[in-house]
């Protein structure tokens, strides 16, 4: 198991950290929530408690425990802190989706597309956020108006190599 690759509790230092983080949130990803949170403890055990890293492994938990809100304000607040944290930002919108808002969703979504452009606006899996918000927004013909009206927008700052299947246009 993992756990064979990982260093013994007892001794447990800063460079730790992020081995720790890696191996639990892997746990999050296999269903292994208890091995998850176990993980997570120790790495609150070495580093500062306001330590990003820590607020996102609280807010990655939290999702995989169902607790939205909690998640939401997390990577709210590591967002907040670090605006430079794209994918911060993208989880609580898309946590306000689960807790039944897409409308926030989108609204938070297309502030940080507007707010970082050039780094936002072309984060594939933003972008497809997005357009599923739009999706269960909008009817078929304001859909394909507002996916086009994004496409455009993104296609301003993103490059050649971008996924354009993330903004889910069907024939």
């Amino acid at each position: 198991t993992l756990d064979r690759l990982l260093p013994a509790d007892s001794n447990d230092d800063e460079s730790d950290v992020r081995l720790l983080s890696a191996a639990a949130r892997l746990y999050l990803q296999l269903g292994g929530i208890a091995a998850a949170e176990r993980l997570f403890l120790r790495v609150e055990n070495i580093a500062p408690k306001d330590d990003k890293l820590v607020l996102m492994n609280q807010a990655f938990y939290a999702v995989a425990t169902a607790k939205w809100d909690v998640a939401r304000d997390l990577f709210a607040r590591v967002f907040a802190d670090h605006p430079d944290r794209i994918a911060a930002g993208n989880n609580a919108a898309v946590c306000e989706l689960y807790l039944g808002s897409p409308q926030a969703m989108l609204n938070g979504l297309q502030q940080l597309m507007v707010a970082s452009p050039a780094a936002a606006g072309t984060a594939e899996e933003l972008v497809f956020n997005y357009c599923t918000g739009l999706d269960l927004h909008y009817d078929a013909m304001k859909l394909r108006e507002a996916k086009i009206k994004k496409m455009i927008e993104v296609g301003m700052w993103a490059g050649d190599g971008f996924d354009m299947r993330s903004f889910k246009i069907h024939q």
